[in-house]
């Protein structure tokens, strides 16, 4: 995975840096300061957050399980992301510096339909008859860049730029399901993390002129963070000085992220200012950076099982780039 991910980086390279087309594209204006600013529009996916099954089956086992998978999910959200980039007088470098920040979250109720009987895919009493369950679910990422950027011009119409530098990311994901049964009774299951973490960032950009002031351009850039995670499971009946369970894991593990854009631009040139406008389809994609602690607790025999899940964030990125 990591090797395929390294060989995209340099498609747009490859694909544009000996293109020979002619066009009477010319340079702009070499401009210090370079000011921008970015909408964002995602969705976010994150494994691991299925809670119910809303059927069981005829089974030897008690807890045979059927019918769907209910699992948590994420709202499409609005998220943005600001930058600085400065133009070193040294052999065409750029210093990029941005911070973004985007808060998916979803709410839902699930109710025991008739003729059926759900159940749970969390630990549940053994007399507890399930009538509804809800799920409540919240992440907060905030991200930063400290990037320096070296621009190549491969061709009349393509230019190409490599980027190198370091990476943070602050993020923290909480998730709250309540258990109902036909008595009132309710037991609540409290998985939560956060990771905190810095690390390198690599890539390339690619911008491909066309006419009238439109181009077509993308990202492909790769990032390593090592950092700290922390995960609390909690889990408690009626009220919470009931706990039938409190654990925490705390360590720290290296996370990988993978970043891709691609789509149209327009720009226009005025005396002392350039704008350009962009709209990209823009997928964010982290290995490693999640468990789901599934404890099977049991009065004579505790048990543990963590599962590993992907985080993905993907949608519309709409940025303004001002140029003077």
């Amino acid at each position: 995975m990591k090797k395929i991910a390294f060989y995209f980086t340099l498609f747009p390279y490859f694909l544009f840096a000996f293109s020979n087309i002619s066009s009477n594209f010319e340079p702009e204006q070499q401009k210090r300061v370079f000011l921008y600013s970015d909408l964002l529009y995602w969705k976010t996916f994150e494994d691991g957050l299925d809670y119910v099954y809303d059927d069981q089956i005829a089974s030897a086992s008690p807890t045979g399980l059927g019918g769907d998978v209910k699992r948590a999910t994420y709202s499409w959200q609005l998220g943005f992301r600001v930058g600085f980039k400065y133009l070193i007088d040294f052999d065409k470098w750029q210093l990029d510096t941005q911070y973004g920040r985007i808060t998916p979250n979803d709410s839902q109720e699930i109710v025991n339909a008739e003729n059926k009987q759900m159940s749970s895919t969390f630990q549940l009493p053994s007399n507890f008859s399930l009538q509804k369950a809800t799920s409540r679910v919240r992440i907060s990422s905030d991200f930063a860049n400290v990037l320096l950027e070296r621009l190549f011009q491969a061709s009349e119409k393509v230019q190409v730029s490599f980027v190198s530098g370091l990476s943070g990311l602050w993020i923290k994901r909480d998730w709250e399901t309540r258990y109902f049964d036909n008595s009132s009774n309710v037991r609540v299951i409290i998985p939560t993390w956060h990771f905190k973490g810095a690390g390198i960032k690599t890539g390339l950009n690619f911008d491909w002129a066309l006419k009238r002031g439109f181009s077509w351009n993308g990202k492909s850039n790769i990032a390593t963070i090592f950092g700290n995670y922390d995960t609390w499971m909690i889990a408690y009946d009626n009220f919470d000085s009931n706990k039938v369970e409190n654990a925490h894991l705390d360590d720290f593990r290296v996370v990988t992220n993978l970043q891709l854009l691609l789509g149209p631009a327009w720009q226009r040139s005025f005396q002392n200012i350039n704008f350009k406008l962009v709209a990209n389809y823009e997928m964010n994609v982290s290995f490693n950076l999640s468990q789901t602690n599934r404890s099977l607790y049991q009065v004579s025999n505790a048990q543990s099982r963590f599962t590993n899940n992907i985080v993905q964030m993907h949608g519309l990125t709409f940025y303004a780039v001002f140029n003077f």
